[in-house]
């Protein structure tokens, strides 16, 4: 008969992926065409969900480039997540601010534990307390940061296209 999808997490739709070992490892350069196409992906997954608006798509562009990515990798701590050398997430993580500025898991995904490997792996590139914004409707991250032992520390607020858009501050207790 058919395959009842209801309450199946994404990636049960990915055959033996759950067997498949996954390795955390510093960026290089000529990964900057992959995770930028990683990026884009996760954030219209993320933040376009009544479609893709003008607004999106010029910031999305604008802001996920090739060359922002190389500069991020020389400049940021940026780990990768990958299952038989292929990326499933990013981090990228200010070490003198202890910020971590990103962390993009690919939503079929998510639920294997790379966005904790990554938490993990990144608190080994500094001393400060790791510390991150998110957007207060994403409730997946809230709820993934505060299981991984984050703490509600603020609010800031994110400026796109005239709109304040809310962001929630954590810090890593």
């Amino acid at each position: 008969g058919p395959i009842n999808w209801a309450g199946l997490t994404p990636f049960a739709a990915v055959p033996g992926v759950m067997r498949k070992p996954m390795q955390i490892r510093k960026a290089q350069l000529a990964d900057a065409e992959t995770l930028t196409s990683l990026c884009i992906t996760v954030w219209i997954d993320t933040y376009c969900f009544e479609g893709i608006e003008p607004a999106h798509a010029n910031y999305v562009l604008n802001e996920y480039t090739a060359e922002k990515l190389k500069q991020r990798i020389v400049n940021s701590t940026v780990l990768i997540a990958q299952i038989e050398e292929l990326p499933i997430g990013l981090a990228a993580l200010n070490a003198k601010s202890g910020e971590i500025e990103t962390l993009y898991i690919l939503p079929r995904f998510k639920g294997l534990g790379a966005g904790k490997a990554l938490v993990v792996e990144l608190q080994k590139y500094t001393n400060l307390k790791l510390h991150l914004t998110c957007w207060e409707g994403n409730d997946l991250a809230l709820k993934f940061y505060k299981r991984v032992g984050f703490k509600e520390t603020g609010e800031a607020f994110f400026e796109l296209n005239g709109k304040k858009i809310r962001n929630v501050e954590f810090t890593c207790s």
